[in-house]
């Protein structure tokens, strides 16, 4: 039953996601991507990644990027995040994007390195992930890849619930 493992209930979830995960890049227009503190280079969508659909984005030093995935493969929404995390790991509630509860989480925390990853419940059984690799230090993700990574996630967000 979901949701478990102490994750959130998503209280106005999205229903309908399928143009997002037929082209899960769609979920950062073109005219939005101005809002970031860097140029994008290009995108290259992943429709076979192991964890559903998936978009990758290049910046235009190439030594950052940020992916961005509809978590379809397990159909477990936040649940599968908050019952893997562990003690060494990054599990931090932040604010809810839209009414969506959000979380920072990785297995092994490497935010002192520009590393970060937010997931978004959007449904109890789907949650929208951004994982943000930003290795250059003079890089404006690299201080707070989470900010950054919240950021995108709220674009996207935007996006997904504007397709309704």
């Amino acid at each position: 039953m979901l949701p478990h493992s102490g994750a959130p209930a998503v209280e106005d979830p999205i229903a309908d996601t399928k143009a997002f995960e037929k082209d899960t890049c769609a979920v950062l227009p073109e005219e939005e991507l101005h809002r970031l503190a860097v140029d994008v280079a290009g995108t290259e969508t992943e429709r076979d990644h192991e964890a559903g659909p998936a978009c990758r984005w290049r910046t235009e030093t190439r030594d950052e990027s940020f992916t961005t995935a509809l978590l379809t493969a397990d159909g477990e929404g936040l649940s599968s995040s908050y019952e893997n995390a562990d003690d060494d790991g990054l599990l931090n509630e932040l604010e809810p994007i839209a009414g969506h509860p959000a979380i920072a989480v990785d297995l092994i925390d490497r935010r002192d390195q520009g590393y970060c990853n937010v997931a978004v419940g959007l449904r109890d059984d789907l949650s929208f992930y951004v994982g943000l690799s930003s290795f250059v230090p003079d890089s404006p993700f690299y201080d707070d890849p989470c900010g950054a990574a919240y950021e995108i996630a709220e674009m996207a967000v935007e996006t997904i619930k504007g397709g309704q």
